[in-house]
């Protein structure tokens, strides 16, 4: 047999080698930057910071597989496997590391590429962004600021509406007071002036009203006031007005209606009434007295001159209409100075818009009563009143149209704007004169003839009355979008 041979000399790797001890030197200093980094990267949100994470972890296997080859500890083909699944898994981490990181960088638009190479208009680049986000932030404020102004601003007005319903009419019956029909009858008696229309005037007092409320009480008296008022109403027209005079004395103004008329209509509520049994109380009568409005006569006069018919029906035995004659001093024109001071409201001066033309009308009443009371020489209390109840009304009206002319983006609205502003000033002015008892009568109507009603709403608001065609709250108030 040939002799056999000795098996050939293992080869090892000398644990103390230069080249092993380096290589592990650097793996470690590998592991360590790549902990570092990811730990960096997951402080900063980063989607790479898991994979360098991970390869962190292959890093670490690579060091100990090598570290045990050079050792000589264990089985080295475990050790290479386990080397090689490292290198694997270091070149996979990376890979997706480097994938995550370019997939989270931003796309460079053209201008901010441009900016890159100009630091100055870049850094003012992002200071106009940041301006812009600030400004729409505060366009946002101011919105809801002003939609909750609008919203408050309904309600109070809503909330005047009553409180000068309130104060307009009596409780008990719901006819209007003196103070309303007063504000009411002044532009009737104008307009009768000028165009010669019939204006007539019911005065009535229920019969023995006292006995009543001496005999059942003052509630039985309310109740058949509320009746009587009720009954009334069922005989009226919408143009007519139901005026509590005083206690169980009221008045009907009938505009357009002769003497013939009024006295037919007198009839019918004193037949109504005579047919009411009410509760515990039974019947109550009332008697009338009937008169038509004389051309030249005033309004004291006119009721004194109806309060005498109603004295004879009384006279005269109760439960019947007297009518008045007329003035013994024959009717006259108006003169022109009274022609000048009266303001009444046409149709021809509609916009075709509910609100405004409802409110250009009441501010027509409110500004001609207002004239009216001047030139009686009434107390200076019940001008500075009247003043202050027109003055309401036009700011109201002043914001309302204000919001309908934003809404239809009308061009002119900054000037018109403007024209308000100087008006209410000027209405201040003149009020604060007035409680200081100091009334120029000159400057109160150039201010309500020839500013307020003729300069303004006769001409500078016609000129935007195509505007308000196009909206769509024509028949109603203003939109909550109106900006």
């Amino acid at each position: 047999m040939p002799p056999t041979l000795p098996p050939p000399p293992a080869m090892s790797i000398a644990p103390q080698s230069y080249l092993g001890s380096a290589l592990v030197a650097l793996a470690s200093l590998l592991v360590l930057l790549t902990l570092l980094a990811g730990l960096r990267a997951q402080r900063k949100g980063l989607a790479s910071n898991r994979a360098l994470l991970a390869a962190t972890l292959a890093l670490l296997i690579c060091c100990v597989s090598f570290e045990a080859l050079t050792a000589g500890w264990g089985s080295r083909a475990v050790s290479m496997a386990l080397l090689q699944c490292g290198l694997l898994l270091l070149a996979m981490a990376l890979g997706w590391a480097l994938f995550r990181q370019v997939s989270d960088l931003p796309r460079i638009p053209d201008a901010a590429r441009s900016a890159a190479t100009d630091p100055e208009a870049y850094h003012l680049e992002i200071l106009v962004q940041e301006r812009n986000a600030e400004l729409s932030e505060r366009l946002r404020d101011l919105g809801e600021a002003r939609r909750t102004a609008e919203t408050a601003n309904q309600g109070l007005q809503r909330a005047l509406n009553q409180l000068e319903q309130a104060a307009s009419t009596d409780r008990l019956t719901g006819a209007w007071n003196r103070r309303r029909f007063e504000e009411a009858v002044l532009p009737e008696i104008a307009l009768a002036r000028r165009r010669h229309d019939p204006l007539s005037l019911l005065m009535f007092d229920l019969d023995h009203f006292k006995r009543v409320n001496d005999t059942f009480g003052h509630g039985a008296g309310d109740v058949v006031l509320a009746g009587t008022a009720q009954a009334v109403r069922q005989h009226l027209r919408l143009s007519d007005a139901l005026i509590r005079w005083g206690g169980e004395e009221f008045l009907v103004m009938a505009p357009a209606t002769r003497l013939e008329g009024a006295l037919g209509l007198a009839e019918k509520l004193r037949a109504a009434m005579a047919a009411i049994d009410f509760p515990t109380v039974g019947q109550v009568t009332m008697s009338l007295g009937v008169s038509e409005y004389a051309l030249g006569e005033g309004l004291d006069e006119w009721i004194e001159r109806t309060d005498q018919a109603l004295y004879r029906a009384k006279a005269e035995g109760r439960n019947r209409v007297v009518s008045a004659p007329a003035p013994e001093r024959p009717g006259s024109e108006s003169s022109p100075e009274q022609s000048l001071l009266e303001m009444i409201w046409e149709d021809t001066y509609a916009s075709g818009h509910a609100l405004i033309d409802a409110q250009h009308r009441r501010l027509f009443q409110l500004a001609s009563t207002l004239m009216s009371v001047v030139t009686e020489n009434r107390p200076l209390a019940e001008v500075s009143l009247r003043l202050e109840t027109l003055l309401a009304h036009t700011a109201q009206h002043f914001h309302d149209e204000e919001a309908l002319l934003r809404e239809a983006r009308y061009p002119n609205l900054k000037a018109h704007a403007e024209a308000h502003a100087s008006l209410l000033n000027q209405a201040g002015k003149l009020q604060a004169e007035v409680q200081a008892g100091q009334l120029d009568f000159g400057r109160l109507v150039t201010f309500l003839a020839l500013d307020l009603v003729k300069g303004h709403i006769l001409t500078e608001d016609r000129t935007y009355f195509s505007q308000l065609l196009a909206l769509p709250g024509r028949d109603g108030t203003p939109t909550a979008e109106a900006e």
